[in-house]
């Protein structure tokens, strides 16, 4: 860890890095929208105020609009393998990879972003631990949306009423753990004044060296630096 922050605070210059290739920025895109409205046509369900838009045509058009959004949910991150396979790998990878880094990064990260201070944040790489705790929640929900979604649109009276049931109830309790984690991330990343960078990299792909070099240093070195020297 020594050699990346000395090879940190001698290399950083105030210039623009690639974090997010277009293959990337536009999965991440279209799997945001399609989750808004999967997730407002599912809610019409639960809120007494939005029953009007459960039944009639208005309760067609809204289950038209979220199966037609199911379908854009499981299409983004094959847009991300196709466009940028050795991106999806590489961050499939580090998602599912953790280390001491991690866990130091976890014990002070609500003294970090409630105070600004980064005495002790160790080099992260391109996902910070949190990050990376929500890309493994995303991924797991995911399948199990995908799994239960078929049961609910395609198995009502073809399986039995207590798999359908169970299905209905994985569906949800994955909305309650997206949904909590979709508002600390939005909060993070439009909010924080620390993370304002991480929001302008999904839409123009690249993040100033010095947000790189204090959110993501072990990724820079290994990932741009090195890259820059071959």
């Amino acid at each position: 860890m020594s050699t990346i922050v000395s090879d940190l605070r001698t290399r950083t210059r105030q210039v623009l890095v690639l974090r997010f290739t277009g293959a990337e920025r536009t999965a991440h895109w279209v799997h945001f929208v399609a989750f808004t409205v999967l997730l407002g046509t599912g809610l019409f369900i639960y809120v007494p105020w939005f029953k009007p838009f459960t039944i009639g045509e208005a309760g067609e058009a809204a289950r038209l609009a979220h199966r037609a959004a199911a379908v854009a949910f499981m299409i983004a991150p094959i847009i991300y393998l196709v466009f940028s396979p050795r991106e999806f790998f590489y961050s499939l990878k580090e998602s599912f990879t953790w280390g001491k880094d991690d866990w130091s990064w976890l014990q002070n990260a609500w003294h970090y972003y409630s105070r600004g201070h980064n005495g002790n944040m160790t080099p992260q790489g391109k996902y910070n631990a949190g990050q990376k705790f929500n890309a493994l929640t995303q991924i797991v929900t995911f399948v199990l949306f995908v799994i239960t979604g078929f049961v609910m649109w395609f198995g009502k009276g073809s399986v039995s009423p207590d798999v359908f049931m169970w299905s209905v109830l994985v569906h949800d309790l994955s909305v309650i753990a997206t949904v909590l984690l979709f508002m600390l991330h939005l909060y993070l990343v439009a909010v924080h004044p620390l993370m304002r960078e991480s929001i302008t990299a999904m839409f123009e792909g690249t993040v100033t060296e010095e947000f790189a070099k204090e959110h993501h240093g072990k990724w820079l070195v290994e990932r741009v630096y090195r890259k820059r020297e071959k």
